[in-house]
């Protein structure tokens, strides 16, 4: 039986009885018998992979043989797509995770307000009407399996409380930046949908003053990174000729070395799709585009440039006009953040004169954002009116809501051929086959500085690869691994115990005063030009937002739930940790991420659990840790 020990954890005896009383669970399990519950929503990028997280935790398939499944099974298969360890049923925690998957930008605004009714799918202008407040059904986000006691408690929606908002983008670096407009519902039918269907409830909503974070009734806020994430550039290359397209002989999610190569982009080609530089797959305009040698210096090359058959002749991307159609976030997205912010890094490096408008486009401080609206912006100022200009081209930006839709829309479909986006890895295959009745798009393989640093510009030249790689594939598949490499740059910071949530913003780490391979990265962020071997260039986090003092009134177990959860999550990073579980990071990797750094998990649980004034708490009549100095001692605290 596989069971978990830590002194932080199992803290009080109802608890105590609760594990007792819990029953081994099958490895066919179908559903949980969970008497209480962790709430959390936000990024749709983490959405499937906490999705699995939170089943192997408590040994259940949530909604289960009814309307609204998570689409995930125990099976001896594992590793395999959609599957999970059976060893995750040895012991069955009866604590149920929550997820709704509503966005990053969402999922920062419930967490700051602290209210669940922010969780809604979509952006709500204030005054609007008729725009759905649902997340996405995939994953299932309430359990119609295991509705609880009360019958609504998980078979109902919004969610009672906020307990963890996910965000794939940072908070704001001081207090006075955790600010956020919330927006009031009016619901013109019943809010709260429970029972067996799950329809979309439409709603007024009304502009609510902007709400700031109180850490007097919140305590101080805590953000940490749950995980090293992939953003992969999803690809429709259906009716394409791609000769650097790389056969996936692996099937396996998590430990495949030559999936995520549909295509093989350079960085030069990123620049100049993602900028509207070039907006047609069968341009062959002589020195179109540019990208930097290894010496650091501006070379200039047709669009195709990586793009050469057996012979050696360079071929166009498609014989005839082909748009390339952007699929975009069109919500709040920490996606977009990820992306926008490697743009942001790399492209005006390629630009150093600004003749192909990509300085111009990110000398803006409303770059990197959330919203991919602030690119486009960027892009229709700075190049008129054009095949890029969102009022005069026909579908040049496609938007998309969630991580779901984005792969949906670009999809592996003859009707999408062309299209291109960005979405997380696990939306893509091998990691999934479909998104919801969709098939799942390819990804690309990417360039990185690593590789331009040894003369490596286009796939498969004069560079041979490791001989762990395929011999036909050169540039970085969006993997486990691949984020690993990029996250050991020694060039970012070593966590401390006196870090804030503001020193956990990976983004943030920037070089010092640093030339590699000729060009000059000072202040630049470390993460889109890291020059580690075989680091995935679009590589970032999903960050966990927690309160430091959380309301127990009407959970006298919340704190004590919520702190085993993460105790028993964040040693998965940790094989030296007494709770270490294997099945957390095989899970995490399954999805196409990888744990963070051992460093990273030894201070957060020095930080967080424990006897630390930082550390997470109930509020009580006796204040502690992080519930010092919060406001109304027991009746303070998150809700």
């Amino acid at each position: 039986m596989k069971m978990q020990s830590s002194r932080y954890m199992l803290g009080t005896a109802s608890v105590l009885a609760l594990l007792a009383s819990s029953t081994i669970t099958p490895a066919n399990a179908q559903a949980s018998t969970a008497t209480a519950g962790i709430y959390a929503g936000g990024s749709t990028l983490a959405s499937e992979a906490f999705r699995q997280i939170f089943d192997c935790y408590m040994g259940g398939i949530v909604g289960s043989g009814t309307t609204y499944p998570d689409g995930f099974a125990f099976d001896s298969s594992f590793p395999a797509r959609g599957k999970l360890p059976t060893t995750c049923t040895l012991v069955s925690v009866p604590v149920q995770g929550m997820y709704a998957g509503v966005g990053s930008g969402n999922g920062v605004r419930g967490f700051i307000s602290n209210n669940p009714q922010q969780w809604y799918n979509g952006t709500v202008a204030p005054g609007s009407s008729g725009a759905p407040p649902l997340p996405a059904n995939q994953p299932a986000m309430i359990d119609l399996a295991n509705p609880g006691s009360p019958a609504t408690k998980f078979g109902s929606y919004p969610y009672p409380r906020v307990d963890i908002g996910l965000s794939d983008s940072p908070l704001g670096s001081t207090l006075a930046a955790l600010t956020t407009s919330s927006v009031s519902f009016n619901p013109t039918q019943g809010w709260t949908t429970t029972g067996g269907a799950l329809a979309t409830v439409t709603v007024n909503s009304t502009f609510t003053a902007s709400v700031a974070y109180n850490t007097t009734v919140y305590g101080n806020p805590i953000q940490i990174p749950a995980f090293e994430v992939n953003v992969a550039i999803g690809v429709n290359t259906s009716t394409m000729t791609v000769n650097s397209s790389v056969a996936g002989a692996g099937t396996t999610p998590g430990t495949q070395a030559n999936q995520g190569a549909a295509i093989q982009l350079t960085t030069g080609q990123l620049c100049a799709i993602f900028t509207g530089l070039v907006t047609d797959w069968n341009d062959v305009t002589a020195n179109k585009i540019p990208y930097l040698d290894k010496t650091g210096t501006q070379q200039l090359a047709a669009f195709n440039y990586a793009n050469a058959n057996s012979g050696g002749t360079l071929q166009a991307y498609s014989s005839s006009s082909l748009p390339i159609k952007i699929v975009y976030r069109g919500d709040g997205s920490g996606t977009s953040f990820i992306l926008t912010n490697y743009l942001k890094a790399v492209c005006p490096l390629l630009d150093s004169t600004g003749a192909f408008g990509y300085t111009s486009i990110f000398n803006t401080t409303t770059l990197p954002s959330t919203s991919f609206s602030n690119l486009i912006t960027r892009i229709n100022a700075v190049r008129g009116a054009g095949g890029w200009n969102n009022t005069t081209a026909t579908n040049a930006w496609v938007p998309a809501t969630g991580s779901g839709g984005v792969a949906s829309a670009i999809s592996t479909s003859s009707g999408n051929a062309g299209r291109i986006g960005y979405v997380s890895a696990d939306f893509t295959q091998p990691y999934t086959t479909q998104v919801g009745t969709i098939a799942a798009p390819l990804s690309a393989a990417l360039q990185n500085e690593q590789l331009r640093s040894l003369g490596t510009y286009v796939p498969n030249n004069s560079v041979t690869p490791p001989a762990t790689r395929p011999a036909n594939l050169t540039f970085i598949a969006p993997t486990p691994d691949g984020a690993a490499a990029a996250w050991g740059d020694t060039r970012l910071k070593t966590p401390s115990t006196t870090w804030t949530w503001n020193d956990y913003n990976i983004y943030a780490n920037v070089f010092g005063a640093v030339t590699q391979s000729g060009v000059t990265v000072t202040g630049l962020p470390v993460l889109p030009l890291t020059n580690r071997l075989n680091a995935y260039p679009l590589s970032g986090t999903t960050f966990l937002d927690l309160y430091s003092c959380y309301n127990v009134q009407a959970d006298t177990n919340r704190v004590t739930n919520l702190v085993n959860f993460l105790t028993t999550y964040v040693a998965g990073a940790d094989s030296t940790d007494p709770n270490f579980d294997p099945d957390v990071s095989a899970v995490i990797e399954n999805a196409g991420f990888h744990p963070v750094p051992a460093s990273y998990a030894k201070n957060i649980k020095s930080q967080y659990w424990g006897t630390r004034t930082t550390a997470i708490s109930a509020a009580a009549a006796t204040q502690a840790n992080g519930c010092l100095n919060v406001a109304n001692g027991a009746s303070g605290g998150a809700k």
